[in-house]
C-alpha cells in the first residue's frame, strides 16, 4: 500500500516539473534572443545583387545595391568599387558618381525613419570573363542619431559570356571556343594590377613590382580610400591604417593575399598636412588669387627655394663676398619654411629682408625681398642709404631739436635778468629818493635852529 503511494505522489512530482522547466527554458530563449537584437540592433549590410549573374557581352545589366538595418538610416557615405576592364558605368541616379572603376554614393538628410535604401547601378558589360562589384575598403551608414553603424557587406561577382555562350578567355582577352578547363590549382599570384588613392597622387605612380610609395594629402583629409585590381582575381586585399589619418607622418599597408595564402604588402608613406602648413597654403593660394604668386620651398637635402616667375637657391656667403653694412645676419619663418637673412641692424621688424641666392644661370648676388608686396628684386644698395639717409635725417632733427630748445631758455632767461634790472633801478630810483628826501629834511631843520 505503502508503495503504491509513493509511486503515484513521485509521478505527480514529475508532471508538475515538466512546465515549470519547459516555462524556465521558454524565458531564457526570450532573454537570449531579446539580447541578441540589441547587440546588433546599431548594424547595418550592404548587399549587392543582379537579376542574373551571367550576361551577354554588349548587354545593359542593373546591379542594385540596397543598404538595410534594423534602425532608420539617416544618411550613406561610400565607395563601391567594380572591374573596369570588363564592364563600364553608365548611371547612378543623383546620388552616385564617378568611373574609371570607382563610384561615390552619398546620400544624407534621410529623415523618413526607413531602415532600408536602394540604390540601382547601370553598367553594360564589354568584355568576355569574371567581372565584381563590391564597397572599396570601408563604408560609413550613419543613424538618427548620428551615429556610425557597423557595417557589412557582400563582394558580388558577374559571369560575362561571349555572343556565343563562351566565358573563357587568352591571356590577352581573346575569345577562346571548346576549351577543356583543367582542374585549377591555387594561384600563389598576390600582386595587384592596379591601385588608385581617393587624395592626393602616388609617388611614383603604381607599379605592381614596386613595394613601397610617397603620398601627401591635405590636413581635412582623414580617410584613404582605394580603387584596386588584383591580377588574379582570387586574391584577397586588406587595408591597414588607413583610417584615423593623424597629422605628420602615417604609415598605410595594402596587404594582398594569394589564393594559397601567400601575402605581399604595399606600404604608403602618408603625410597628412599639418593646421600650419595648411593656413601658409591657404595664404600661398589667397595670394596667387589676388595676383600675388610666390612660394618658398624645402627639398630633402634640405636646401631652401624662392619661386616666383624664377626660381632661385638660398646660399652662404662666400669668403669673397661682404654682407652690405648696417645688415645683419638672421633666420625668419616664410611660408612655414627657415630661411636664411640678412636685415638692418636697428630695424628687425623691417619689411625688407636681403637674402643671398644662386639664379638659374648660376650666378649668386643679394637679393631684396619685399614682405608686403611679395616680390623679390636685385639688392643695389638703395635701400641701406635709404635708411642711412632716414636715421642721419633723425639725428639733425635732434640736433635742430636741441638748438630750439636752447635758444628759447636763452630767451626766458634774458627776460628774467630784464625784469630782475628793471626791478633793481627801480628799487634804486626808490632809495635815491628816500636820501635825497631825508637830506632836504636834515638841511631845513638846521635852518631852523640857526635862526632861532
Amino acid at each position: 500500500m505503502n508503495y503504491f503511494k509513493m509511486r503515484r505522489k513521485s509521478g505527480r512530482i514529475r508532471s508538475c516539473t515538466a512546465p515549470v522547466i519547459i516555462t524556465m527554458m521558454v524565458l531564457m530563449l526570450t532573454v537570449l534572443f531579446a539580447g541578441t537584437k540589441q547587440v546588433y540592433a546599431a548594424d547595418a549590410m550592404i548587399q549587392f545583387s543582379c537579376d542574373s549573374e551571367i550576361v551577354k557581352r554588349g548587354d545593359s545589366f542593373t546591379v542594385l545595391m540596397q543598404v538595410s538595418s534594423e534602425e532608420a538610416i539617416t544618411g550613406l557615405d561610400a565607395y563601391i568599387s567594380y572591374d573596369s576592364s570588363r564592364m563600364s558605368f553608365v548611371s547612378g541616379g543623383k546620388y552616385v558618381s564617378g568611373s574609371s572603376g570607382l563610384l561615390h554614393a552619398s546620400v544624407s538628410g534621410i529623415t523618413d525613419g526607413k531602415t532600408s535604401l536602394k540604390l540601382k547601378l547601370n553598367f553594360k558589360a564589354i568584355t568576355v570573363g569574371n567581372a565584381y562589384v563590391g564597397v572599396s575598403d570601408s563604408a560609413r551608414v550613419t543613424d538618427s542619431y548620428n551615429g556610425v553603424m557597423a557595417t557589412t557587406s557582400n563582394r558580388f561577382a558577374l559571369n560575362i559570356k561571349d555572343e556565343r555562350g563562351q566565358t573563357v578567355s587568352d591571356q590577352d582577352g581573346n575569345d577562346v571556343a571548346n576549351v577543356i578547363i583543367p582542374t585549377p590549382v591555387p594561384s600563389s599570384d598576390n600582386t595587384l594590377s592596379s591601385l588608385q588613392v581617393s587624395a592626393g597622387a602616388m609617388d611614383p605612380e603604381f607599379n605592381p613590382d614596386v613595394l613601397e610609395y610617397k603620398l601627401e594629402v591635405y590636413n581635412d583629409v582623414t580617410t584613404l580610400y582605394f580603387n584596386y585590381k588584383t591580377s588574379e582575381h582570387n586574391a584577397t586585399v586588406l587595408f591597414i591604417g588607413n583610417e584615423e589619418l593623424k597629422e605628420g607622418d602615417n604609415k598605410v599597408k595594402v596587404a594582398v593575399t594569394a589564393q594559397n595564402g601567400d601575402v605581399r604588402e604595399y606600404v604608403l608613406n602618408v603625410k597628412r598636412e599639418t593646421t600650419e602648413e595648411m593656413s601658409a597654403r591657404l595664404k600661398r593660394e589667397n595670394d596667387a588669387k589676388n595676383g600675388i604668386t610666390f612660394e618658398v620651398s624645402k627639398d630633402d637635402q634640405g636646401y631652401v627655394y624662392l619661386q616666383n616667375q624664377y626660381r632661385y637657391e638660398i646660399v652662404d656667403v662666400d669668403e669673397s663676398t661682404s654682407v652690405p653694412a648696417g645688415y645683419k645676419k638672421t633666420s625668419v619663418l616664410l611660408y612655414g619654411v627657415d630661411v636664411t637673412a640678412y636685415t638692418v641692424a636697428n630695424k628687425l621688424d623691417s619689411d625688407y629682408l636681403l637674402m643671398y641666392c644662386r639664379n638659374a644661370n648660376g650666378d649668386c648676388d643679394f637679393y631684396q625681398f619685399d614682405r608686403q608686396e611679395k616680390t623679390l628684386q636685385r639688392y643695389t644698395g638703395a635701400m641701406i642709404d635709404k635708411i642711412n639717409a632716414t636715421a642721419g635725417s633723425d639725428s639733425v632733427n635732434e640736433e635742430v631739436m636741441t638748438s630750439k630748445e636752447y635758444k628759447s631758455n636763452l630767451n626766458q632767461m634774458a627776460i628774467i635778468i630784464a625784469a630782475l634790472v628793471a626791478v633793481s633801478v627801480l628799487f634804486l630810483i626808490i632809495i635815491i629818493s628816500l636820501l635825497l628826501k631825508t637830506f632836504k629834511l636834515k638841511s631845513k631843520k638846521t635852518d631852523d635852529e640857526l635862526d632861532f
